[in-house]
């Protein structure tokens, strides 16, 4: 559990009432599959506006791209994802010093089952009232523009600068039918499925090694563990997971 200023207190089974508000749930994973990161966001208040850095600018030399998957969401929340419009370095700088940045995002309604897949240098923010699986590579450098005055440290340049570099891949907003057994994504870092049930050849063949998975209704069993929705569970190849009480789950594997 990761403690953030926007988290919440009250979180959904199994975590239940916190005493501090917790923003992140982070699944620590075997050697296979170090290089992504999954994890939990739960909002009650909104993030940092921010960037993910482009390779020229990230530590390890990748593109932080990221993907999300929404769990919930009450009738207000929204996220943003680009500005409204083009905005010159000049302008994002004065606006994210002058308080105004978030008056330049674009900003949507959010809600549950919806599927964002955010390329690197993107700029994003999450609102309240929202929780969401983030998939990302396991790279912990953020560039944030804003913060609503919480004090911690801004890297405007960086972000200015990643905003300025060519994006990698198309941007995706889409909604997931939870009923449907499908490939959400595949990208450069990772690729996400859905299944609905025991998974069938298609998706077994997309996963034929290490892949984690998320149950999000009925759970799963790996050897002697059982895996409830809000967990995690990890195995070294599809087979090993036993579906049979398995409703609905995220896959995730790295590419």
């Amino acid at each position: 559990m990761v403690r953030k200023p926007w988290g919440s207190k009250n979180l959904p089974c199994p975590y239940g009432e916190q005493d501090e508000a917790i923003g992140e749930i982070r699944f620590e994973v075997p050697l296979p599959l170090k290089r992504i990161l999954s994890k939990y966001l739960f909002t009650n208040d909104i993030l940092s506006i921010q960037i993910h850095p482009t390779e020229k600018f990230c530590p390890a030399r990748i593109g932080k791209d990221e993907c999300w998957v929404v769990t919930d969401a009450e009738p207000t929340a929204r996220i943003a994802v680009g500005f409204r419009e083009p905005l010159s370095a000049l302008q994002i700088r004065s606006a994210a010093l002058d308080g105004t940045l978030s008056d330049l995002l674009s900003w949507r309604p959010v809600k549950k089952d919806d599927l964002l897949f955010l390329p690197a240098g993107t700029v994003h923010a999450i609102g309240a009232g929202v929780t969401l699986v983030e998939l990302q590579p396991n790279v912990d450098t953020t560039f944030r523009l804003y913060d609503y005055g919480r004090g911690r440290p801004l890297q405007i340049e960086e972000a200015i600068q990643s905003l300025a570099e060519p994006s990698a891949a198309k941007g995706i907003w889409a909604s997931v039918d939870p009923t449907e057994e499908k490939v959400l994504l595949t990208s450069r870092h990772f690729k996400v499925a859905q299944c609905v049930g025991r998974p069938t050849g298609t998706i077994a063949a997309q996963f034929p090694s290490a892949v984690q998975v998320l149950p999000l209704s009925g759970h799963c069993r790996i050897g002697n563990c059982e895996i409830q929705p809000g967990g995690a569970g990890w195995a070294d190849a599809l087979h090993l997971i036993d579906f049979t009480a398995c409703e609905r789950a995220l896959l995730f594997a790295a590419a």
